[in-house]
């Protein structure tokens, strides 16, 4: 993930905490549910409000036959019932607002629509095979996905089902296990159990795989540069100590590892992900002199990044 996406890395953010906080996209989308939710709702009221059906939810008639692609989109914003929204924006809110923060709000937003749509796909093409007339709404494949990725980063993190707490990757399991056994029997149609599967499924190769969007597609000339310092051998220095501690070279008579203050950004990207991953799953007592130090560049470099901006 970029660097500057990450949150210590965000200029300073003016308005409301609530879309200049950590997590501004999950908040967005949760908003962004509960209105089209209320406007659903109001064309009911009206007799040609089953309009929303025809050109929004996703079915094989309409999406595939009538060829209304938008609906692999649309059709994770609209929900079947207050309790769908409910839970479905309750579950998103408590693992997505750690999950942005830890990707950057655009590589979250880009996995959670690419998650809404290869979901809705794959329960079309189940669909299609079956010759199931149906229609398919709702952000569960989507939610799913982003509670994926979550039990990935923290499995052992402890969660409430209902009142009963249990470890992250427990719960996970039992909701892939009844939609799986849902899904093989055949028997519940009311739920689109294989978007489930297949949100969690996507999840899982995003992060094996790291599908990033900021890694796969070239967005380089749009980001601003970074400055590499490298002091010279007459330039003094102006931290406050010269403890070998904060020194940028290894440490001991060994063969020296390259400074972190020359690394350039691809390198000193990948090992930021190294360690920002290290430190969600150890915390940061664990981490070396190496990788504080790396954490101390990142640092500076985005200081250098805001003295530009003003």
């Amino acid at each position: 993930m970029g660097i500057y996406d990450r949150e210590y890395y965000r200029g300073e953010t003016r308005g409301s905490a609530w879309w200049s906080g950590a997590s501004p996209v999950c908040n967005a989308i949760i908003i962004a549910n509960a209105a089209v939710f209320v406007l659903q709702n109001l064309a009911k009221l009206r007799p040609e409000g089953e309009f929303i059906s025809t050109w929004f939810a996703a079915s094989v008639e309409e999406t595939f036959r009538n060829y209304k692609l938008w609906e692999l989109v649309t059709a994770t914003f609209f929900h079947g019932g207050i309790m769908h929204l409910i839970f479905n924006m309750w579950f998103f809110w408590t693992v997505a607002r750690e999950m942005e923060p830890l990707y950057g709000s655009r590589d979250f937003f880009a996995f959670y629509l690419a998650a809404g749509i290869f979901s809705t796909l794959v329960w079309l093409l189940f669909a299609l095979i079956s010759n199931n007339p149906a229609t398919a709404i709702g952000a569960s494949g989507a939610v799913t996905a982003v509670g994926m990725l979550f039990t990935l980063y923290y499995p052992k993190r402890e969660m409430m089902l209902i009142v009963i707490p249990m470890p992250m990757w427990m719960l996970m399991g039992i909701f892939l296990t009844i939609d799986l056994f849902a899904a093989l029997s055949g028997n519940n149609r009311t739920v689109a159990v294989e978007a489930h599967l297949a949100g969690a499924a996507f999840a899982f190769l995003f992060k094996q795989f790291d599908l990033r969007f900021s890694r796969l597609v070239p967005t380089r000339l749009a980001r601003p540069k970074l400055r590499i310092f490298t002091p010279g051998p007459r330039e003094p220095s102006r931290s406050r100590s010269s403890s070998p501690s904060r020194s940028t070279a290894s440490i001991g008579g060994g063969p020296k590892s390259p400074s972190v203050s020359i690394l350039p950004e691809e390198q000193l990207d990948a090992r930021l992900d190294e360690v920002l991953a290290k430190i969600a799953r150890d915390g940061r007592s664990g981490l070396t002199e190496e990788e504080h130090r790396v954490l101390q560049e990142a640092s500076r470099r985005a200081r250098i990044k805001r003295s530009d901006r003003t």
